[in-house]
């Protein structure tokens, strides 16, 4: 039913990669949204990640 999350990961960097190259600065801007709101600072990235998972859970969103 679920998909390694290291392999969710890698699957992820592809596609975001594939975006990157497509030249279309959206794609570019929520790439680096993304990247800032995973930087260390206040909350740790692993701190992050758990509330983000519990918030996707709640909702009912498992992908």
């Amino acid at each position: 039913m679920f998909i390694d999350t290291d392999d969710t990961r890698e699957l992820r960097q592809k596609y975001n990669l594939q975006m990157q190259k497509s030249g279309i600065k959206t794609f570019q801007d929520m790439n680096r949204i993304e990247t800032e709101a995973l930087e260390s600072g206040e909350l740790s990235q692993k701190y992050k990640e758990l509330i983000a998972l519990g918030i996707s859970i709640s909702q009912g969103c498992y992908g």
